[in-house]
């Protein structure tokens, strides 16, 4: 089983809710462990991934009370990237280009689950979006996604979007996946 750690965007507001979000990353280890934390950011253009990194970890550090931790960023060779997975405890997907995630993991989609088994799978926004059947955010109207959980998925998430929900589950009332609506800077944890 896997823990999944899902956010509905906006990481960088601060606020306790991401304190929160960045604490359950790692809450599950003993103080003296230090989990490496693969920094996927698949969804980002590469030449901001350096200035990513740099904001993460220093986010991290300041929400956990600088909480040892090993930081890799993930390579975008998926050979590479699949090793990585498999070094690491907590796999984290930043928000983005849904689309570009999917560019990358559609080549590994029906191996991830077992290679993420037992680990802690961290997603804000995009990193949610892929990761469901059907998603849509506040600028992104329904679309079709990998699939690999058994969710439809809405991020960015405001009352704003109810009737647009109801809207889509009564179009299609065939589909019996759970709807998971993430408010920014909110997040809920489930076990696939």
């Amino acid at each position: 089983m896997t823990k999944f750690i899902l956010h509905g965007g906006k990481i960088i507001i601060p606020n306790k809710h991401n304190e929160a979000f960045y604490q359950e990353w790692v809450k599950d280890f003993k103080v003296n462990e230090t989990p490496t934390i693969l920094l996927t950011y698949f969804s980002r253009p590469k030449e901001t991934w350096n200035e990513l990194e740099e904001s993460d970890i220093k986010r991290f550090k300041e929400y956990t009370n600088n909480r040892k931790a090993k930081f890799i960023v993930a390579s975008d060779n998926i050979k590479k990237f699949i090793e990585q997975i498999k070094g690491s405890d907590v796999i984290y997907f930043i928000g983005g280009e849904p689309q570009k995630i999917v560019d990358v993991m559609e080549k590994i989609k029906d191996e991830f689950l077992q290679l993420i088994d037992g680990k802690i799978y961290v997603g804000s926004s995009a990193g949610v979006m892929f990761l469901s059947e059907y998603s849509r955010s506040a600028s992104r109207n329904w679309q079709k996604y990998l699939g690999i959980l058994p969710i439809n998925s809405i991020v960015h998430y405001s009352k704003e979007l109810k009737d647009d929900l109801e809207e889509f589950k009564e179009n299609n009332s065939n589909n019996k996946n759970e709807y998971i609506l993430l408010p920014e800077t909110e997040f809920i944890v489930r076990t696939y």
